[in-house]
């Protein structure tokens, strides 16, 4: 009884330590994004922090393009050839058939056929198992972070997503921010050129 208390304590110790190390992991990741002020930078330190922090070799951002989100931003004109690969932009109806009208992550723990989010590279990549965390803005799925991995079984239903949900809530925060400086920028440079005038 003893030895297996003392193991029990010990694996609810390492657990715990676990955690914490998770939570610091996401908490660099949060601040990262945060202070980002250009879309692409953002985008790329997000995709360098989560594979070398959590060892997640595949990860790709999807922003909803259309009226209601970033279509006024023309995000996709402007930043799919320079992101091309990690930032992709999709319609609305397609990430609604991803979360089938839940706003929760949704795990494919061993992929048997194309991955729907990872399409064409999910062969050559060899991706085993993925994670789609949607990016929720004003109540609305506006976008997703993909998550692919080699091993099957590495996401699977019962796997914790509050740390996940949380990283995708900043992410929509920093993305807004990032909207919201470069709108003000471009106001600044129309006035200055008008002044010219």
């Amino acid at each position: 009884d003893k030895d297996h208390l003392k193991s029990k304590l010990e694996l609810f110790v390492e657990v715990t330590r676990a955690n914490e190390e998770i939570h610091q992991h996401l908490f660099e990741i949060e601040r990262l994004i945060l202070k980002s002020t250009q879309l692409d930078q953002m985008v790329r330190q997000l995709k360098e922090a989560i594979t070398q922090r959590f060892h997640i070799p595949y990860v790709l951002l999807f922003l909803v393009d259309d009226a209601d989100h970033y279509m006024e931003h023309k995000l996709e004109e402007r930043f799919s050839n320079r992101l091309k690969g990690t930032l992709n932009f999709i319609d609305q109806a397609k990430v609604n058939t991803w979360f089938a009208g839940k706003l929760k992550p949704v795990f494919h723990s061993k992929i048997k056929t194309p991955s729907d989010v990872f399409g064409k590279v999910w062969h050559s990549k060899n991706i085993q198992s993925e994670c789609i965390v949607p990016i929720i803005n004003r109540g609305d799925v506006c976008g997703a972070i993909a998550l692919g991995a080699n091993k099957p079984q590495h996401f699977h239903d019962g796997l914790r997503t509050e740390y996940l949900e949380r990283m995708a809530e900043r992410l929509a925060i920093a993305i807004d921010n990032i909207l919201l400086i470069d709108r003000l920028q471009l106001e600044r440079s129309n006035v200055e050129e008008e002044s010219r005038v």
